[in-house]
């Protein structure tokens, strides 16, 4: 005998995902660009496993994401004269304070990242609520200001995360990838901003890199990111999306890849009709289109 497989339909979670009739982009823009920045530094290769804190090697690679590429990253923002959001678990904004006070001190967003980049998929319930309340305190203290959204690490995502967020009072998510546009997510315990992410738009699936666990290494050519990139953005300003990077400082501050994706940012800034921000400014003015299409309803 062997069981039978099972041909009943699965319970999807109880969420809401609803499309803004009245959506636009500011000022009348074709569409927008969030360079966002996922800071996984040392908590990157330790997510899954501490002892890798004993791994030189691996840990000074994910290092280098702050110490070396950091300070190229943030003079980039300044010549383009664009803001960023830089997700960023809350170890390592403990491990480099200054860091955190260079990117506050720009004009840029801090958001919430886990604490050692923790997939929260198959958290309990408490174990996830505390881990985003002693991250979020830690990210308060550091940077003055309470992170107001979230990045999944590893993409874990359920309802439970996302009703944790709503009921803590986070403005948005950016981890879920059905849609191009900003939308709202409805849960048991409140509504959040959607901000639409793309592997498309990952550098991981293109340069991503490990020293440890058996090692993996991605050595695609900047020239064909660039070229993929490039694409995306031409497609997305087509069709009013949004360009939300998952760029992570160690691999795309690596100096040919920087030189590149100047190049590229300096043609996507000759486009007109591009709206450029934050995922908190995005967020903010989803949540007020949100209110008006309620209230004129």
């Amino acid at each position: 005998m062997h069981d039978m497989i099972d041909l009943s339909p699965p319970s999807y979670p109880d969420l809401i995902f609803r499309t803004l009739s009245n959506f636009a982009w500011p000022d009348g823009a074709a569409c927008g660009v969030i360079l966002a920045w996922h800071v996984d530094g040392e908590a990157g290769p330790m997510a899954s496993d501490r002892s890798v804190v004993n791994h030189v090697a691996a840990i000074s690679e994910a290092a280098y994401g702050l110490t070396t590429a950091m300070p190229r990253i943030l003079d980039l923002h300044r010549d383009l004269g664009v803001p960023g959001t830089f997700f960023v678990p809350a170890h390592v904004a403990e491990r480099h304070p200054a860091v955190m006070e260079a990117i506050v001190g720009d004009g840029h967003e801090i958001a919430h990242h886990g604490y050692m980049h923790e997939n929260v998929f198959g958290l309990a319930e408490a174990d996830e609520r505390a881990l985003f309340g002693h991250a979020t305190a830690i990210l308060q203290r550091i940077t003055g200001r309470r992170p107001r959204g979230w990045s999944a690490p590893g993409w874990g995502v359920t309802e439970q995360t996302l009703s944790i967020m709503a009921s803590m009072g986070m403005a948005y998510d950016a981890s879920l990838m059905e849609r191009d546009v900003p939308h709202m997510v409805d849960t048991t315990a409140g509504s959040i901003v959607e901000l639409p992410i793309s592997m498309v738009l990952d550098d991981w699936a293109l340069f991503g890199s490990s020293l440890y666990g058996g090692g993996v290494s991605s050595l695609t050519s900047a020239a064909r990111a660039e070229a993929i990139w490039r694409e995306e953005f031409d497609g997305l300003r087509r069709f009013g999306g949004l360009f939300q990077t998952t760029f992570h400082p160690n691999l795309m501050g690596r100096p040919g890849r920087l030189v590149m994706l100047e190049r590229l940012l300096l043609g996507m800034r000759a486009c007109d009709g591009v709206w450029w921000g934050t995922c908190e400014q995005a967020a903010d003015h989803v949540r007020r289109l949100d209110v008006e299409g309620q209230t004129n309803a």
